[in-house]
C-alpha cells in the first residue's frame, strides 16, 4: 500500500492509500469515542470506557459484520500502519506517566504492593483454571491441556496496565498514595502475567518439557538480578 495518492480528481481512492485511510481511521475513532465519552459522562464513567465501547463498536462485534464497512475503513492492508500509531501513541501516553512517578515514592510501597498483586492475581487465576477445565471439552483440535489451562489463567487474571494508568491519570490520583500503590501492584501482576504468558507459549509450541524448563530457569534469574540493578 503506497503513503499517500495522486489525488481524487486524478482519478486515484484516498482510501486505497496508507495516509488518507488512517486519517480517516483516527477521526473515527476520535469522534465516536468522544460522542460516546459525553454521553457517559452523567454516568461519571471514565473516557477509557467511552473508548473500549468505541472499539467494541467499530470491531468485529458490531459495524465490523458489515463486510462493505470493514473491506473499505479497516482494511487488513491497513492494520499494520494503525497498530504502529497505536503503539507509539501508548508509549508516549506511558512516557507522560512516567514522568509524573516518583520512584523512591513507588519503591517504598514494596511490600504492600507486592501482597495486593500477589493477592489481586491469585484469586482471578485460579477461578480461570477452574474455567479452562470446564471448557476444555468444547475444543478438540489444536489445544494443549497444560498451555490452555495457564493461558486461561492468565486472561482473567491480568492487570490491564496502560488501562489502569489512564484511569489514575483522569482521575489525578497518580501523585496519591493509593495511585501509586495501585501503579506498583499492577506492575507486580504485569511481570507475572508476561512470565506466565511467555510459559503459555513455550508450553503450546513446543513438545519438550525442557523448554518450559529452561523458560522458568531464564525467569528465576532475571527475578533474582533485576532488583540490584535499583
Amino acid at each position: 500500500m503506497k503513503a499517500t495518492s495522486n489525488g481524487y480528481f486524478q482519478g486515484d481512492s484516498p482510501l486505497d492509500f496508507a495516509l488518507p485511510l488512517a486519517i480517516l481511521q483516527i477521526c473515527l475513532v476520535v469522534v465516536l469515542t468522544r460522542t460516546l465519552a459525553f454521553l457517559l459522562r452523567p454516568l461519571h464513567q471514565p473516557r477509557v470506557i467511552a473508548e473500549i465501547i468505541g472499539g467494541i463498536l467499530l470491531g468485529l462485534s458490531t459495524l465490523g459484520r458489515n463486510k462493505a464497512f470493514l473491506n473499505a475503513i479497516f482494511p487488513k492492508k491497513s492494520l499494520t500502519v494503525l497498530d504502529t500509531l497505536a503503539n507509539i501513541g501508548l508509549l508516549f501516553f506511558l512516557f507522560l506517566v512516567g514522568l509524573e512517578i516518583d520512584l523512591h515514592s513507588l519503591r517504598r510501597t514494596g511490600n504492600r504492593a507486592l501482597s495486593i498483586a500477589v493477592a489481586g492475581i491469585s484469586l482471578p487465576f485460579l477461578l480461570g483454571i477452574g474455567t479452562s477445565v470446564v471448557l476444555r471439552n468444547t475444543f478438540t483440535d489444536g489445544v494443549r491441556g497444560p498451555a490452555f489451562l495457564v493461558f486461561m489463567g492468565v486472561a482473567l487474571s491480568i492487570t490491564a496496565f496502560p488501562v489502569l494508568a489512564r484511569i489514575l491519570a483522569e482521575l489525578k490520583l497518580l501523585t496519591l498514595d493509593i495511585g501509586r500503590m495501585a501503579m506498583s501492584a499492577a506492575a507486580v501482576n504485569d511481570v507475572a502475567a508476561w512470565i506466565l504468558l511467555a510459559l503459555t507459549i513455550a508450553l503450546s509450541g513446543s513438545r519438550s518439557p525442557l523448554v518450559s524448563l529452561w523458560v522458568l530457569v531464564t525467569v528465576a534469574t532475571f527475578v533474582s538480578i533485576a532488583p540490584k540493578s535499583y
